[in-house]
C-alpha cells in the first residue's frame, strides 16, 4: 500500500480508497476528507442509536400519554359505575398478586362474568360495622378504605393502578394501533430509501430523517387525543429507517475485508438505543422532572423535547461534518459502478430475482 495513500486518510486504505481497517479509537482525521471512514462510521451508527431512541421513546410511557389523552378504561368506565368490566375482573396486580376479584370468580377466568360475594364467615368475622351503604356482601359502594375496609369488599377497587389498560381494551388498542402504525411505515421508508440513497447521498438522507423525526418528537410534547398519538407515533417511526442508511453508508467506506464487521458492529450498536431508551426516558428524564415537582403529564411531555433536540444536534453535526464517500462530498450511483441514474424501475428489476423477494 503506496505510502501516500496512508498518509491521505487517517486509517489504512487499499486502491479503491474504502477503509481496510475499523479504527474505533481515533480516526477521525484533521478534516472531512481525512477522517471521512470513520467519521462515516460513528455519524451512522450515533444517528441510528439516537434515531431507534426516539423512535420507541414513547413506549415506555405510553401508559401515561393514554392517562394523559384519558382513554384508559377506567377513564372511560368509572369503576364505581362499571365495576363488572371484562378488564376488572381479570385484573391481578402483579407487585403484590393481589386480585380485583379477591374471593375469586364466577365464570372461567377466561371469560369471567362477576366477582364472588364476600364469604359469609368472613364477613360475619369482620365487617358486620360497614355501613350498608358503603358495601354490603354483594355489592361494594365506594373506593375508600376507611368505609369499606378490603376484606369487606367483593370488588377490590384498590388494587387497579390509575390507568387500566390490558389487551382488548381501548386503550390497550389504542397503544397497539400506534405500534402497528409506527412499524409498518418504518417498513415503507425502508422500501423507499434505496431510491432516494441513491438520489440524495447517505449524508443528506440520513441528516433528513433526524430533522423529520425531530418535527414529531416535538409534536408529541402536545398530544391530546389517540388520533394524533397514532399519527406522530407513526411519523416518528420514519426514524427506523435510518438503518438503511446505516449498512449504505458503511459499505461504501469500508474494503470487503472488513466491511461485515463495520456494517455488523455499526447495526449492533444502532440497535441497541431501542433498549437504551427504556431507561433513559423513563430514569433520566421522566422521573428526574417528575422528582423535580412536574406533574406525570407534564413529565412525559418534557421527556420528548430532549431526543427531539438530539436528532436536530446530530443532523446539523453530520451535515456540516461528514463526506457521502472517501473521494467526494456527495455520492453518485457511478461509485458503485451502475451506470444509470437512480430510478423506480430499479425496485422492478430487483423483484425478478427470487432471491431478494424470499429476502
Amino acid at each position: 500500500m503506496a505510502d501516500q495513500t496512508t498518509q491521505e486518510y487517517a486509517v489504512q486504505t487499499n486502491e479503491m480508497n474504502k477503509a481496510v481497517e475499523l479504527k474505533l479509537c481515533g480516526g477521525l482525521g484533521r478534516n472531512k476528507k481525512h477522517g471521512a471512514h470513520m467519521r462515516a462510521f460513528w455519524a451512522s451508527t450515533i444517528s441510528f442509536f439516537m434515531a431507534f431512541v426516539g423512535w420507541f421513546a414513547l413506549s415506555p410511557v405510553a401508559i401515561e400519554v393514554c392517562s394523559s389523552i384519558e382513554v384508559c378504561e377506567n377513564q372511560l368506565f368509572p369503576v364505581l359505575a362499571h365495576p363488572t368490566r371484562k378488564a376488572y375482573l381479570k385484573f391481578k396486580a402483579v407487585a403484590s398478586g393481589k386480585k380485583y376479584c379477591q374471593y375469586g370468580k364466577v365464570g372461567s377466568d377466561s371469560k369471567p362474568e362477576n366477582c364472588k360475594d364476600v364469604p359469609s364467615d368472613t364477613w360475619n368475622q369482620t365487617c358486620n360495622g360497614v355501613p350498608q351503604t358503603a358495601c354490603t356482601p354483594s355489592a361494594t359502594l365506594t373506593t375508600s378504605k376507611d368505609l369499606c375496609p378490603e376484606k369487606c369488599r367483593k370488588y377490590n377497587f384498590a388494587v387497579l393502578p390509575k390507568c387500566v389498560c390490558s389487551p382488548g381494551t381501548h386503550c390497550g388498542n389504542t397503544i397497539l394501533t400506534s405500534g402497528i402504525a409506527s412499524v409498518g411505515i418504518t417498513i415503507a421508508v425502508r422500501v423507499m430509501l434505496g431510491t432516494l440513497l441513491e438520489r440524495f447521498g447517505p449524508v443528506n438522507v440520513q441528516a433528513g430523517l433526524l430533522l423529520f423525526g425531530s418535527i414529531w418528537m416535538f409534536a408529541a410534547t402536545g398530544i391530546s387525543a389517540e388520533w394524533n398519538f397514532i399519527l406522530i407515533r407513526m411519523m416518528i417511526g420514519c426514524a427506523g429507517a435510518t438503518f438503511v442508511t446505516n449498512q449504505f453508508w458503511c459499505s461504501l467506506m469500508f474494503a470487503p475485508n472488513v466491511v461485515g464487521t463495520a456494517n455488523a458492529t455499526a447495526a449492533g450498536w444502532g440497535n441497541l438505543g431501542g433498549g437504551v431508551t427504556q431507561i433513559f426516558i423513563v430514569w433520566c428524564l421522566f422521573k428526574p422532572f417528575m422528582s423535580a415537582g412536574a406533574s406525570a403529564d407534564t413529565a412525559w411531555r418534557c421527556s420528548m423535547i430532549v431526543p427531539g433536540a438530539l436528532f436536530v444536534i446530530i443532523a446539523l453535526c453530520m451535515k456540516l461534518g461528514c463526506w457521502d464517500t472517501p473521494m467526494a462530498p456527495r455520492f453518485k450511483t457511478s461509485d458503485t459502478g451502475k451506470t444509470s441514474n437512480a430510478s423506480l424501475w430499479d425496485y422492478v428489476e430487483c423483484l425478478k430475482d427470487p432471491r431478494i423477494v424470499i429476502m
